[in-house]
């Protein structure tokens, strides 16, 4: 069978947390390493013919998506779902792919459906949803599909039937040893079309070595049960990409990459050790960092740590459920930098606890003193599957089923909850979060110490483009369909 891997194009996003223009072509292109990896399962092992379908990197809009899924007539349409705020797209891609080739089985993957997955299998068009790791049902259903069997027989699948019930399977066990999973597919999507924040050298990849995230910070909706990848096994992937592809930068995508510091020890250790030359990133916890750690990371090549700081109050702390104070992050910005390595701080704004623009401006203060490397700031979203959300319905701030009737049949005109309207409205919160920005990224101490700091032709390109993002944002409206 012909089997088609997509990944949607981003045209209508739900606004949440961060304006569009940083999530962008022009801020970062990440390749789509949840279908990278599907494709390389399924080429490992059926013998189906696999393609895979990038349609942010290679600009395709629906009518292109149509006219190619009718030229190659995929018997099997793999379609990625990885958020909910971009279900608008997956709705639209699969009435493209519907029109093209009205035969084909069109079958709707990724973290929504594992968040929402009867509401997924209502959506238009679709035959089936398949919920939790989708690579074993995934490979289940296509032969299954090509033999003739009954698709209820695949495991963790959801499929609506004709009186409108919905069939949910029995689901399959996660994948506990990630290291069987073959590294994703970047022969079908090539490196070179790809680029991260910030990156050092001139080609870079995403990576990830663990999935889910074992903290219950209020905010996120990661899956909260943790897996990862052997020391060994993460290090032969950075090897092939090294050797195999020329890649000279690499950013972990892990919600937390230093699940402990002896884990990012090993992984540092191991990478010295085959002589790999490379410059590389993560996303980092503060209470799970030490100067042992940070001192061999960066002698295996880690150039710049991405703090999920969030707040920087001891109430604002205790509130989102960080379990670090503001001492701790001062502590561990200090050191961090001390040893040579870029400090990268996440900020949250308009948060429930924050009632007056007075508090949120005061952030601005204490980032000076704390002087990151960058800063990356965001509105507080209250997402749809969080016990955040439910509150926030509970004080009406908005309807408890806005996101289920919307879910239903994804339109691109939408009355969504995107910000934390109890103190404050959306238009009040962009300015603050602008005003942030524009304190923080144009303070001369911050412009002298960024451009003191670049070192390579990949590092300026990537500040220069930085910067009009930036400036493009000094023109956004709260009403405006990029936020």
């Amino acid at each position: 069978m012909k089997v088609l891997l997509v990944h949607t194009p981003k045209s209508h996003q739900v606004w949440a947390g961060v304006p569009d223009i940083f999530n962008d072509k022009y801020a970062y292109l990440f390749p789509p390493l949840a279908v990278m990896g599907l494709s390389s399962y399924l080429k490992k092992h059926t013998d189906h013919e696999i393609r895979g379908m990038d349609s942010v990197v290679d600009g395709l809009d629906y009518p292109e998506i149509e006219r190619q899924i009718r030229e190659w007539k995929p018997d099997v349409i793999g379609v990625s779902a990885t958020s909910t705020h971009g279900l608008y797209n997956v709705a639209e891609t699969v009435r493209a792919a519907r029109r093209g080739h009205p035969e084909t089985f069109i079958v709707v993957g990724g973290p929504h459906v594992n968040s929402f997955p009867e509401a997924t299998a209502r959506l238009p068009g679709i035959d089936a949803a398949i919920t939790g790791d989708g690579e074993r049902p995934m490979k289940a259903l296509l032969d299954i599909l090509d033999s003739g069997g009954d698709i209820k027989d695949v495991p963790s699948i959801l499929i609506e039937q004709e009186d409108g019930s919905i069939h949910r399977s029995e689901m399959s066990d996660p994948i506990h040893d990630l290291d069987e999973l073959p590294f994703p597919d970047r022969e079908a999507f090539p490196p070179s079309k790809y680029f991260t924040p910030g990156m050092k050298g001139g080609r870079a990849t995403t990576m990830y070595s663990s999935r889910g995230c074992p903290n219950q910070c209020i905010f996120c909706n990661v899956p909260h049960s943790y897996r990862d990848r052997s020391p060994e096994r993460v290090v032969d992937e950075i090897e092939e990409c090294v050797r195999r592809y020329g890649i000279q930068d690499i950013h972990f995508i892990d919600d937390i990459f230093n699940i402990t510091p002896e884990r990012v020890m090993a992984i540092s250790e191991l990478i010295l050790q085959r002589d790999l030359k490379i410059f590389w990133g993560y996303k980092a916890s503060i209470r799970n960092t030490t100067r042992e750690m940070v001192r061999l990371a960066k002698r295996a090549g880690c150039y710049k740590m991405h703090y999920g700081v969030e707040a920087l109050t001891d109430k604002g702390l205790k509130a989102l459920k960080k379990k670090s104070s503001v001492e701790e992050v001062f502590e561990i910005f200090n050191m961090t930098q001390s040893e040579g390595v870029k400090a990268i701080a996440y900020m949250i704004i308009g948060c429930p606890h924050e009632e007056t623009p007075e508090e949120i401006l005061e952030v601005a203060n204490v980032m000076h003193r704390l002087n990151p490397a960058y800063v990356v700031y965001s509105l507080f979203t209250p997402y749809p599957d969080t016990g955040i959300f439910q509150k926030g319905a509970d004080k009406e701030l908005f309807p408890r089923d806005c996101w289920e009737k919307w879910m239903v049949d994804p339109t691109e005109e939408y009355d969504l909850p995107t910000c934390w309207e109890e103190f404050m409205g959306k238009e009040q919160q962009l300015e603050l979060f602008k005003a942030l920005h524009h304190k923080f990224y144009f303070h001369p101490r911050t412009l002298v110490k960024t451009f003191a700091a670049l070192r390579t032709p990949a590092e300026f390109k990537r500040i220069l483009l930085g910067g009009f993002q930036l400036a493009r944002m000094q023109f956004l409206r709260h009403d405006s369909r990029s936020i």
